[in-house]
């Protein structure tokens, strides 16, 4: 599948990756039965069966030591 790069924060404390925005930079795969390739075989078709899988390529632009704040346990 096609890698669409992202950019993103990455928390060490839990390996979380919070992506803000894709980049608009593709590596194309060539594979014809993937969907965002430029050889894909149904490019005329508007509901191909084909899956539209995006791989990411992360960027890391902040990185925080501590856990994500949605993964820290509540105290009790």
């Amino acid at each position: 599948m096609c890698l669409h790069e992202i950019v993103g924060d990455y928390w060490t404390g839990c390996g979380h990756f919070h992506g803000r925005y894709f980049t608009g930079v593709t590596s194309d795969c060539g594979s014809p039965r993937c969907k965002t390739s430029m050889s894909h075989m149904h490019k005329t078709a508007r509901n191909c069966g084909c899956p539209s899988v995006v791989t990411e390529d992360r960027r890391v632009q902040n990185m925080y030591r501590t856990p994500h704040p949605d993964c820290v346990r509540p105290s009790r």
